[in-house]
């Protein structure tokens, strides 16, 4: 069931701030590999005919991979009886070794055996540190912040995609992603650091009964002691949702040049990115606070059902102004997507399986990650070559993952189901 030790305290603004600030330095290693530096990196050394479903078979292989040792640590966090915490130690694991491990694309030739080691690196280690955060919103935020924590997350969240597409499409136009790669990982290993000294005072370390085998961590990933039904329906709803949001994340630039025929796609995901960022930006902290005051639940079902319309629309048209409008639309949208979901997932999480029950929960945006690039590859490359027609299909087929997420939300996640755990 939801914390109710956190609910007797406030947390402080700095708090807040200093907790979610990981999220920043994630989530720019995220963006800037995955939707700039990836695509480019591996027509660098594979045939352009090729580059697409090898980018989808390398980004499906990594998030799985990342996907695992998130619920992993997950599960060994709750379980952590180390000086520092619970949570503390991965965090710092993951943001000190995933500095060197993403930079050494940087650092030798390039080749695809180094690309892979690095994007995959970048996937494993932010995922360490990722794992072990995400139950801080459970343990340390009280129900009535929640909502306000998890606008801040996606607020930082979209401020690193923001300064990505600023920073890494700039040093991609230049040439220079050996400068971009030693950016992210030094970002992301500042925000980890970050993280941990704010957090050092609050995170507790387990009972030392509470101790568990690695063994029986791995054997016990998908088991749980209190089962919360809600819950599941809520994560796989979610992850449908995130399916047509991260239908164009690797493709972007293509689209652009193909699509719309931009003579400089790079300039074109620059605009678009900002443009989408900012407004989701505002968007997540707005619904995320507005939902502590109104109920999450349907600011998350007009947000799939909007997203999933704008999308649609994108698909019928052709004109670059229309889909910049859509864009804006579709991003205010997105805005509860990114922020409330999470503050719901965490206010159903039971204390005593924060770290499990969370790392299910960033199952909603990391599975996407992992199948999105596959699937969406697969549909560009159906006909041998890119066309606008095989984009065209990739948005009707986003659109229907955000419609039929947020239909499957509004059937199973019901007001009902959320106030038997909800007290």
């Amino acid at each position: 069931m939801p914390d109710k030790a956190a609910a007797g305290s406030r947390r402080s603004i700095s708090y807040l701030l200093g907790m979610t600030v990981l999220m920043f330095g994630a989530n720019f290693a995220w963006v800037s590999y995955n939707s700039i530096l990836l695509l480019p990196l591996v027509q660098k050394v594979v045939p352009a005919d090729r580059s697409s479903i090898a980018v989808g078979v390398i980004a499906f292989v990594a998030n799985l991979a990342g996907i695992g040792v998130s619920l992993l640590v997950g599960i060994l966090s709750d379980h952590s009886t180390s000086r520092l915490g619970k949570r503390t130690p991965s965090i710092l694991i993951g943001a000190l070794v995933g500095l060197p491990v993403i930079a050494c694309a940087a650092i030798f030739p390039l080749s695809l055996p180094v690309i892979i080691g690095s994007y995959l690196g970048m996937h494993l280690f932010t995922n360490v540190a990722n794992g072990a955060w995400w139950p801080l919103l459970v343990e340390t935020v009280p129900e009535g912040q929640r909502g306000l924590a998890s606008g801040l997350q996606g607020f930082y969240m979209l401020l690193a995609s923001a300064v990505g597409f600023v920073l890494m499409t700039y040093l991609n136009e230049i040439d220079r992603p050996d400068l971009a790669l030693l950016l992210m990982a030094a970002v992301f290993a500042l925000s980890g650091l970050l993280c941990a000294r704010t957090i050092r005072r609050i995170d507790k370390p387990a009972a030392v009964s509470q101790t568990l085998r690695l063994r029986d961590a791995v054997t016990g990933m998908f088991r749980v002691r209190t089962r919360v039904p809600v819950f599941f329906w809520l994560v796989f709803s979610a992850l449908l949702v995130n399916m047509g949001l991260n239908s164009l994340q690797y493709f972007a630039r293509d689209f652009l040049g193909i699509y719309y025929s931009l003579p400089n796609p790079d300039a074109g995901l620059r605009l678009v990115g900002l443009i989408n960022l900012v407004v989701i930006m505002l968007a997540a902290v707005g619904t995320g606070m507005l939902s502590d005051r109104v109920g999450r639940r349907q600011l998350i079902v007009a947000g799939a059902f909007v997203s999933g319309l704008a999308t649609l629309l994108m698909a019928l048209t052709r004109d670059f102004t229309a889909f910049l409008v859509l864009t804006i639309i579709r991003a205010v949208a997105t805005g509860p997507i990114m922020a409330v979901i999470p503050a719901l997932a965490s206010g159903l999480a039971p204390r005593e399986e924060a770290g499990q029950y969370m790392a299910y929960s960033n199952m909603t945006t990391a599975m996407p990650s992992a199948l999105a690039p596959l699937l969406f590859g697969a549909i560009l490359n159906l006909g041998g070559a890119t066309t606008p027609a095989s984009f065209v299909t990739l948005l009707l087929v986003a659109a229907g993952f955000y419609l039929l997420g947020g239909t499957l939300f509004g059937l199973r996640v019901t007001r009902k189901a959320l106030a038997d755990v909800i007290r």
